[in-house]
């Protein structure tokens, strides 16, 4: 007698640039989260690489979706936009390769979208063993997606392990593929395309991931600075953010990017003080460098698109035709 088949397929899109070492483990942790009636479709959007990362995904199990390398350099962005295009399963969650999915990640997704909710994010905890400068880059990144926040609706959530269903997504415009949104703040279009339309993003603690930060403080600042350089206009045009209000001021928030710096610091160490993480504190020189490094690049980022703010076509993903 052969084995029932599934009753729902889930597509796990994986966005990848030369990740051989990493890949592997990466899907085969997410196929290692299937159950009984859940099949798991892998794809990895393979971006363009020059070593055996496809190879090496195949292998594990993961169907590859090849890009070809832009003159640009790497595009995420677009290469979650090509494997959302191709896959099949319903909800789509988009997994970043430096993430490693807990025990119980696919069905903490799952509870959460069969009580309604259509976007779920789930959380990115600091896994053992990395070095301080990346532990630090973690702590910068992560403190309000981590796994001891409670969960709830929140109003915006970051694209590195992230669920949202199938005929919903494909609804939107999509990520945001236009350099440099294609690295930072690419998702904030989509999501305010459909809390537009009424669906929420839920935070799901249970749908667990572990963010392998990478080292080396050069690292740590160009990263806060990358992140922040397309922070106030995504975030003014989408109000897809916390605090969303201070983004519909664009210049106030330029004038004041030093002295936000320094609250920004100690928001970051509350968060984690709350949590019960107290190593965060004793990193805090480092955590205000890297707030200056934010401070730059939102200033700097801000002042050019609003220079250019009168001319500039909305920049938006696919069709999906």
């Amino acid at each position: 007698m052969n084995a029932a088949s599934p009753d729902r397929c889930v597509s796990v899109v994986i966005p990848v640039r030369n990740e051989e070492n990493s890949i592997g483990t990466t899907v085969e942790a997410v196929l290692a989260q299937r159950m009984d009636s859940v099949s798991i479709e892998v794809i990895v959007a393979d971006d363009g690489s020059d070593d055996a990362t496809a190879e090496v995904a195949r292998a594990a199990g993961a169907r590859v979706l090849s890009i070809p390398a832009s003159a640009t350099g790497s595009n995420p962005a677009a290469a979650r936009n090509r494997g959302a295009a191709v896959a099949a399963g319903d909800p789509i969650i988009f997994l970043d390769a430096d993430c490693l999915p807990a025990e119980g990640w696919l069905a903490g997704f799952l509870s959460a979208h069969d009580a309604g909710a259509t976007i779920v994010g789930g959380a990115l905890d600091l896994p053992e063993g990395l070095p301080v400068t990346a532990r630090c880059d973690y702590y910068c990144g992560w403190y309000l997606v981590h796994s001891r926040r409670p969960a709830g609706y929140v109003p915006h959530h970051p694209p590195p392990n992230l669920s949202v269903r199938r005929d919903a997504f494909l609804s939107t415009s999509g990520f945001t593929e236009q350099q440099p949104f294609s690295f930072t703040n690419e998702e904030r279009a989509w999501q305010a395309e459909l809390r537009e339309q009424g669906h929420g993003i839920y935070f799901e603690p249970k749908a667990l991931a572990y963010h392998y930060n990478r080292p080396g403080f050069r690292n740590l600042l160009r990263r806060n600075y990358r992140w922040a350089y397309t922070a106030i206009e995504a975030k003014s045009q989408t109000g897809s953010a916390r605090m969303a209000w201070l983004y519909r001021y664009p210049r106030i928030v330029i004038a004041g990017s030093a002295p936000l710096a320094l609250a920004h610091t100690a928001y970051i160490l509350g968060c984690w003080a709350r949590a019960g993480r107290f190593e965060p504190l004793l990193m805090s020189p480092a955590v205000l460098i890297s707030r200056f490094a934010y401070a730059a690049g939102m200033a700097v980022g801000g002042i050019r698109w609003l220079r250019r703010r009168r001319t500039a076509e909305p920049a938006t993903g696919p069709r999906w035709e």
